[in-house]
């Protein structure tokens, strides 16, 4: 999450780090609303309020200012529990609550500007397969991990894309309890064989969208 630290105990935010900011939370907006190629330096520079060398000074190049914009992490390691039920229904309603929900979030504007751009289509490639096909086949117990992985990271983004990105009706006005219900078996089968579905994702307590890490 950005934003100046003004939580008591933490130092304040330095003119460097918050003008960095600013051009990074204005890059991410200018590369969701006209995409990767479109975007220029002198465009994010207005949109934050700097000048271009401002930009330049911080990020070097459009391409290295890009990669910084639209990088993130998934925890994991912190939504893997003993329960491989609990587990996917974590992944789930932090994908879909979360990381993905927030248009200027770094995966929301990778995705998006991932359909008209092959750098950021390449770029979206190396990351998913380091952030989440290798992390997830991890905990995976089964020999074709590594594909029921990929399959789950496939359905994922399918989802958040339809509901967030193409705004498809019937996944966009869905309730997302209703979407966890029902998607939730369809991933237990791959990610988590054997096992019994747990309880209810909507009720799955320490699953609040409020509180799931990493949002």
């Amino acid at each position: 999450m950005t934003g100046s630290r003004t939580q008591a105990g933490a130092e304040p935010e330095r003119k460097g780090e918050r003008t960095r900011r600013r051009i990074m939370e204005a890059a991410r907006r200018k590369f969701a609303e006209v995409g990767y190629e479109r975007a220029t330096i002198r465009a994010i520079a207005a949109e934050a309020g700097v000048d271009k060398a401002s930009v330049i000074q911080y990020f070097g190049t459009k391409q290295e200012l890009f990669r910084e914009a639209v990088r993130w992490h998934v925890p994991i390691e912190e939504l893997t529990t003993p329960d491989p039920a609990r587990t996917v229904d974590n992944y789930l309603r932090a994908m879909l609550s979360s990381w993905a929900a927030d248009p200027d979030s770094p995966m929301a504007v990778l995705l998006r500007t991932s359909m008209t751009s092959e750098e950021a289509a390449e770029l979206l490639r190396r990351h998913v397969t380091k952030e989440t096909v290798e992390r997830v086949a991890a905990n995976v117990d089964a020999p074709d991990a590594r594909l029921r992985a990929a399959l789950s990271g496939a359905m994922m983004f399918g989802i958040a894309t339809q509901r967030y990105l193409l705004r498809m009706p019937d996944l966009a006005e869905a309730d997302l309890d209703d979407v966890l219900r029902l998607a939730a078996p369809l991933f237990r089968t791959l990610i988590a064989p054997g096992s019994e579905p747990g309880t209810e994702p909507g009720a799955a307590p320490g699953t609040d969208p409020e509180t799931v890490p990493g949002s």
